[in-house]
């Protein structure tokens, strides 16, 4: 959704498209308020994303498009603050939600919030441009999807199949061929969902490279922590989350000032000191942690992570953004953020992989196995930082 969504934007306006994700929001958010089975609620959960996929592009381009010129790493920065925000508040909210009323009220809450951001967004203004609409490649959709879920599938399974047995070698041959089919159509078709054109800009290219990787680090590193938590140190799940919540709090706190940074100074020197910290804490983390609770450990490894998405989230949209033509910001982001999800459910998918693979012989070391996935992943995207050039953009 996020690849079409992303031509959507450019296509018929960011605005327009923003409004009607806000929409599918708020209806998906009252259909799992109201959903009377498990399967009915994945529908709606579905329905949910699908709206989330439409807005992410949308409101990078309306934070470039309204936000000062030459501050766009900054603009990015400031979303990214109220990102974090949210991602360290929510969860007490939500807590406090569920144990006093029921899970529904989770979903209930956010259909007045969705109706009032919606009533923010009627605005007279004029300057939204009409544009001619595109023409949606279905083929291109279904080889993504397909693509992607059969690459994946066999990674998450891996604890039950094994990489070398018939199935997952069978399905990663399927990925394979498809994904090359999508890549090799991106070519001759304009309405292609991966605008591979966009490829031609360097730091292009390296924001989409590094993304992946971080993809893997910054989602892996979410369940790695909180499965560690909970199976081995015995923390409860609400106890785990809280704690879990330090690392979009300490996000919160750097986004702007990195985002000033970025556009003062470039990418490189913002983007490898928060790799090189996030890294190194959690390589710490990984050779220290033990079966008893360690937070003098733990504590600065989630703060190095906050310091590390704070650094590397926002300044790969910004990478994205500041790379290409104004008529593509929607179509760029898009890709990076694209990426991004494929490298978070690779990055799930690899520390379910190795819990399961390693836990027959000792859980505590299939546990630990799992966090070294972030500083691993954290170095790959901090090698491919090392390549950005200084941000170039005058297109507006």
């Amino acid at each position: 959704m996020l690849l079409q969504a992303g031509r959507l934007a450019d296509s018929s306006g960011p605005l327009k498209l923003y409004k009607l994700g806000i929409k599918l929001f708020v209806a998906g958010m009252l259909l799992s308020t109201l959903a009377p089975s498990i399967w009915l609620l994945v529908a709606a959960r579905s329905l949910a994303a699908a709206s989330q996929a439409l807005m992410g592009p949308a409101a990078v381009a309306l934070v470039i498009k309204y936000g000062e010129i030459g501050k766009e790493s900054e603009s990015i920065g400031r979303w990214g603050l109220y990102t974090a925000v949210a991602g360290f508040t929510a969860p007490l909210i939500v807590t406090q939600l569920i144990s006093t009323f029921t899970w529904r009220s989770l979903f209930a809450l956010q259909v007045p919030i969705g109706l009032f951001v919606l009533y923010c967004l009627q605005t007279n203004d004029g300057s939204e441009e009409i544009r001619k609409p595109i023409k949606i490649d279905r083929v291109g959709s279904v080889l993504t999807i397909v693509g992607l879920t059969t690459l994946i599938l066999p990674i998450v399974k891996s604890g039950d199949w094994g990489f070398t047995s018939l199935k997952p070698l069978t399905l990663f041959s399927i990925a394979l061929v498809l994904l090359t089919i999508l890549i090799k159509r991106s070519l001759t078709l304009d309405n292609s969902p991966l605008q591979t054109q966009l490829f031609i800009h360097r730091n292009f290219s390296l924001a989409c490279a590094m993304s992946l990787f971080a993809g893997i680090a910054f989602y892996a590193h979410w369940l790695a922590i909180l499965l560690f938590m909970v199976e081995i140190w015995e923390f409860t799940l609400i106890e785990a989350g809280l704690l879990l919540t330090i690392m979009p709090a300490s996000m919160s706190l750097f986004s702007v000032w990195f985002g000033k940074l970025a556009d003062s100074r470039g990418y490189r020197p913002i983007v490898i000191p928060g790799l090189i910290t996030y890294s190194l804490l959690f390589l710490i983390m990984w050779v220290n942690i033990d079966q008893d609770p360690q937070l003098l450990i733990t504590i600065p490894a989630l703060i190095g992570s906050g310091i590390g998405m704070a650094s590397v989230w926002p300044t790969l949209t910004s990478i994205g953004a500041n790379a290409i033509e104004d008529n593509s910001i929607s179509s760029g982001t898009s890709i990076i953020h694209t990426i991004q999800r494929i490298g978070g459910a690779l990055g799930i998918a690899i520390v379910l992989a190795v819990i399961s693979g390693l836990s027959g012989s000792d859980t505590f070391f299939a546990h630990r196995s799992a966090i070294l996935v972030m500083p691993i992943a954290g170095a790959m995207t901090l090698l491919l930082s090392c390549f950005l050039d200084a941000p170039q953009r005058d297109f507006r």
